[in-house]
């Protein structure tokens, strides 16, 4: 699968800005895991604790969460051979995270190196692609509204950024990497690299989500995982979190 028109435009004049683009995505994504660790999120109500309860439930939903993405990673057709294919385990990112919260980004994010190994794809790309996963885990996380698709704001919100957005910042993060540390061609990384990702992130999680969405929230609600039943960011530890309903 490669799509001429991504090709010429990463080779393009626009290469360098791409480059630098990746580059500043891989950086940033380093700083947002240093502030979540540290204790320290971003928020409405701007610089606040993030409140996330450091537990055995936490423990767990990061365990399964990476447990998931990992044990569907081999499953995947390969487009380039140890580089980028099609595997709709990979759609399940943003779902996990927006569910979960930040122990789902926390394990999808990760457990990517983990999969990357064990299905063969582990090469220097995968620095990027670590760190990139940042973007469909993490921003759905804290970006999305509410899981609950009853609202039409709640899957409005979702699609912009689990499948536009993110996905969008992931496929110039990885082929800028991929295309500045020589792992595999300018073209092939802007030409075949991205639309795969675009394909897996973007296509597939959209069609995925509106089967799953649906189904998971009702369940993880029900069983008290979902994140904002567990903390809320910015609020007292003991105060109760409730999560608004949409307008």
């Amino acid at each position: 699968m490669n799509i001429q028109f991504l090709a010429d435009l990463g080779s393009g004049p626009l290469r360098p800005m791409l480059i630098g683009l990746a580059l500043f995505g891989m950086v940033l994504a380093v700083c947002i895991w240093v502030m979540e660790f540290a204790g320290w999120t971003i928020s409405r109500k701007g610089f606040v604790r993030n409140n996330v309860p450091w537990n055995a439930t936490t423990i767990a939903l990061i365990a399964v969460s990476a447990a998931i993405y990992i044990v569907g990673r081999p499953i995947q057709f390969q487009f380039v051979p140890g580089i980028g294919g099609f595997n709709p385990t990979l759609s399940l990112a943003p779902i996990l995270s927006v569910l979960f919260g930040l122990p789902g980004a926390i394990g999808v994010t990760f457990s990517m190196p983990i999969g990357d190994a064990i299905s063969g794809a582990l090469t220097l790309g995968s620095v990027a692609g670590f760190l990139s996963h940042t973007f469909v885990t993490w921003l759905p996380y804290k970006m999305v509204k509410t899981p609950n698709w009853k609202y039409p704001s709640a899957i409005a919100s979702y699609y912009l950024w689990a499948i536009i957005v993110g996905p969008i910042i992931h496929s110039i993060v990885i082929p800028g990497w991929l295309d500045l540390t020589h792992v595999v061609p300018t073209a092939v990384a802007w030409g075949i690299v991205t639309p795969a990702i675009l394909l897996n992130h973007g296509l597939t999680s959209a069609v995925v989500a509106a089967i799953l969405m649906p189904i998971l929230y009702p369940v993880v609600k029900a069983r008290g995982l979902y994140w904002k039943d567990r903390y809320q960011p910015g609020e007292p530890a003991a105060k109760k979190p409730v999560e608004a309903t949409p307008a």
